[in-house]
Parts: structure tokens; C-alpha cells; sequence
């Protein structure tokens, strides 16, 4: 087994976003299986006392802290800390890892991809592609700044028109500053097909392109873990052999063994009741209302606007019988957007609960509470956690019909599509649900056991392998 140092730009302990759970599991699963792994996580933004030095290690001996010393450059993506280069060359030369796999690149910056060349030239490098900052100046979320509508491609001419304070020449160099620094890189590993459509779009090649799901959330807490351990023991190719290997459109896409072909015979049966269930007239499908439970934070772009008109259209339609539970927080978002969302809420009827923030330790425990999981998006999401947790639960997904949303959620299969930023096409199809008998435990059959820990480590070290020498 390959040695690894597996980075992220922000230590696990200190945020829990997707990048860093994702990291923290691959850190976890390699030392489980007697590998030698080291993790380094960066300081919080907020957080930057350095306690005197640049690298620490607060949280064990194969646990690293970077403190930055220096503003990042958000533009270009480059750390201007002059002790950084040092510190990662000395860690590379220090530990001699086979693998680098970064999980990000923000907070350290690119030019870390030369650094680790220089302090350990054997070292193959790796990094996750979790969202489109390389391409897009705007969050890496591929959206206009002033309309929000979606972008469908970069242009140094389009970015400059979202950001009249650099020209197409800046767009430009910044373009061929972060393929310089990436040409350093030996794979570049993405969680969907749609997100590497477009970074191939954006130059990057082929031969070095992957598509591999992250590694999964913690399942502790889930009744259905034993469940989903039996089925994932079932049917051709899922006896926990190592992940098969396919391409599409040029792309190495590793599937671990769960997700070859042949492993769901359960898929096609349940499309087909969904699809019959939908037909005739409209009448109540339980006897207790349906929860629909949206989790996560209550941004402008997690379209959480979009959810609330969805909710009133359905007191129009008169469905009665569907309650809206959301669990997240939006304290931290602009005052006009507090604002917005505050008086959604105060407007909301009995069909929307408000929960506020929980604790990431408990979502399994709170998806149990609900029927089904909804992510109405405004932008073209990668590969939200929250589908894969959904998934452990055994709850189906209803959500926008694009990006890496939509390669996850089949529609009438695990879950329901609708189109993106349209509340009267949410409210429809959460009426669906409300009112057709039998359409609900159809697209909870549908649902397929996420991949474990340890299926997806073994794809990950599938594609360690085809870069190693």
C-alpha cells in the first residue's frame, strides 16, 4: 500500500465542510488499514494565531496544522507566505510519501504542486476537484455576478464582463498562471462526469482526468447500516472486490463494485411502479403528513428561496398533508438575505418548520425523522454531501435537474428532478409525492446503499496504482 499525505485547505477539526469530511476519511480508512498516512490541514480564516510557528501539530503525530502568515490571493489562487515553500518542502523530504492528494488547493495555493515536487520529486500528486474555482472568479460556482443566471462556459471576454475591475488580459494570465502550477499534478480526480466535462473544457487533459465519487459520510447512527452491509454483499460484482475501471468520453470513471452494471436489479422495478403510480387522479398518500427535509446552509444559491415559494403554491394547491422541515443556518449570510429569509419564515404557514442549525454529528439520526430529502439548487452543484447521506438513510432525493445533481438522482427511480429555479415545478413535484399512493415507496426501493469506507478506499488506491510507477 502506497504511504500518503493527504491535505485539505482546512483542517477537519476545526470546519466540516464536504472537502474536508471527504480528506479526513481517506486519512482514517488508509491508517485503518495499517497504511502509513499523514493528514495536514490548514488554521481556520478566523482562527490565525500561529502559536510561533508555521506547522503544528495539536491533534496527534501524524496530524499536521499549517498557520498562514500572509493574506491569500483569492484571484490567482497563489499563498504569498514566504514560509510556506519551505515548510512543505521539508514536511515532502521529511515523510516521502508515494502520494500527494490534496483535497483543495485554496489556502495553500497552487504553487505548492512545485513545491512538493522540489522537496520530494518521486511524490505522485493528486488533487480532488470539489467546485470550479480554477474557472470561475465568482465562488467557482459558474454564475453571473449581477443576474445569477447560470454560465455555461468561461471566457476571458464573460469574466470580464462579471468583473469589470480586471480586464481579459488579467482572466487571461490568471488562466495560464493555474494550469502552469497544475501541470505539476499527476491526476486530477473529480466526484462527477459533469464537473469533468468541464474542467476538460477548461484544458485539462484526458490522460489525467478521473471520475471518483468522495469518500463517503460517517454512516454511525444509521439503522440502515447493517441493512445497506447485507445488500451491498448481493448480486454480481458486489462481494467487496476492488472497483471497476471504465471510460466515458475519454475519462477513467472508477466505480467501486456496488455501482457496476448488474449490481442493481432493484433500479428498473422501481422506475417502473413510480411510473405507475403516477397515473390518475391526485388523492392523499398517507394517513400523516409527508416530511420533506432540506439540510444544509440556507444560502442565496442552495435555493432556499426556491423552497419557501414551493411551500406556499402548496397551500394554494390545497395539499395539506406535506410539511416542509428545514435544519440548517443563515446567520452567517448577507444582512439583505437575513432579511429575505426571516420574513419567508415569518410569512411560512403551518406547512414549513424551521429547526435552525444542528449538529453534523447528528444528521443520521435527524434524516430518520423525515420521508424524503430535497436540494433545490440554483447553481450547478458537484457532488453534494448531503445526496450521499440522504442515501445511508435510505431517503430519496428530490432536486434541481443539473449538475452533478442530476448524474446522482434518477428521476422516478431514487428520487424526483424538477426544474432548476422554478418553485411552481418543485411544488408539482412535492405534490406528487403528497398525493400519489405507492410513488414515495417506490423511490425509497430505488434508493441503492452508498459505497463504504472501505470499497472507496480501494478505488482510490486503483487510481494511486495507474499513476505510481
Amino acid at each position: 500500500m502506497p504511504s500518503v499525505l493527504v491535505m485539505t485547505h482546512s483542517h477537519p477539526k476545526l470546519t466540516r465542510g464536504g472537502a474536508e469530511i471527504s480528506a479526513f476519511t481517506l486519512f482514517r480508512e488508509l491508517k485503518a488499514r495499517g497504511g502509513k498516512a499523514w493528514l495536514l490541514g490548514c488554521s481556520s480564516p478566523k482562527s490565525e494565531a500561529r502559536l510561533g510557528a508555521t506547522l503544528t501539530q495539536p491533534y496527534g503525530p501524524d496530524d499536521y496544522v499549517y498557520h498562514p502568515n500572509a493574506p491569500f490571493d483569492y484571484f490567482k489562487f497563489a499563498n504569498p507566505d514566504p514560509q510556506f515553500p519551505k515548510v512543505i518542502e521539508e514536511l515532502v523530504a521529511e515523510l516521502k510519501p508515494d502520494i500527494v492528494h490534496s483535497h483543495h488547493f485554496v489556502r495553500f495555493g497552487v504553487e505548492m504542486f512545485a513545491a512538493i515536487r522540489r522537496g520530494w520529486p518521486q511524490a505522485k500528486i493528486v488533487l480532488s476537484l470539489h467546485e470550479y474555482l480554477a474557472i470561475c472568479n465568482h465562488h467557482g460556482q459558474m454564475m453571473k455576478t449581477v443576474s445569477f443566471r447560470l454560465c455555461e462556459k468561461e471566457t476571458t471576454a464573460a469574466c470580464a464582463a462579471c468583473f469589470p475591475q480586471y480586464g481579459e488580459r488579467d482572466f487571461f494570465l490568471r488562466k495560464r498562471y493555474l494550469q502552469m502550477f497544475f501541470a505539476d499534478v499527476d491526476l486530477f480526480i473529480s466526484p462527477s462526469h459533469f464537473l469533468a466535462e468541464r474542467f476538460r473544457a477548461w484544458g485539462l487533459p484526458d490522460s489525467r482526468l478521473a471520475v471518483l465519487e468522495n469518500m463517503p459520510p460517517d454512516r454511525t447512527g444509521s439503522p440502515f447500516a447493517e441493512q445497506w452491509d447485507e445488500r451491498s454483499a448481493e448480486g454480481p460484482g458486489a462481494s467487496g472486490g476492488r472497483a471497476s475501471v471504465a471510460e466515458r468520453d475519454g475519462t477513467r470513471s472508477v466505480r467501486p463494485p456496488m455501482f457496476a452494471p448488474g449490481a442493481a436489479p432493484a433500479l428498473a422495478p422501481a422506475f417502473t411502479a413510480a411510473r405507475n403510480a403516477a397515473a390518475g387522479p391526485r388523492r392523499p398518500s398517507a394517513a400523516r403528513p409527508l416530511k420533506i427535509g432540506f439540510f444544509g446552509q440556507m444560502s442565496p444559491l442552495k435555493g432556499i428561496t426556491v423552497l419557501m415559494d414551493a411551500a406556499r403554491r402548496l397551500k394554494v394547491m390545497g395539499i395539506d398533508n406535506l410539511v416542509i422541515e428545514i435544519y440548517g443556518d443563515y446567520s452567517s449570510q448577507p444582512l439583505e438575505f437575513q432579511k429575505v429569509v426571516t420574513e419567508a419564515l415569518e410569512e411560512a404557514g403551518e406547512n414549513v418548520v424551521f429547526h435552525g442549525a444542528y449538529d453534523n454529528s447528528q444528521v443520521n439520526a435527524l434524516m430518520q425523522r423525515i420521508d424524503a430529502m430535497v436540494i433545490p439548487s440554483t447553481w450547478w452543484e458537484n457532488s453534494p454531501v448531503v445526496i450521499q447521506e440522504a442515501f445511508t438513510n435510505g431517503k430519496p432525493v428530490i432536486c434541481s435537474n443539473i449538475g452533478g445533481m442530476a448524474e446522482k438522482i434518477v428521476h422516478g427511480v431514487n428520487g424526483l428532478q424538477f426544474e432548476v429555479s422554478r418553485p411552481a415545478s418543485l411544488a408539482e413535484m412535492l405534490a406528487d409525492l403528497a398525493t400519489r399512493p405507492g410513488l414515495l415507496a417506490a423511490l425509497t426501493a430505488g434508493v441503492r446503499p452508498p459505497p463504504t469506507a472501505s470499497q472507496m478506499l480501494d478505488a482510490h488506491l486503483d487510481l494511486y496504482d495507474s499513476v505510481m510507477p
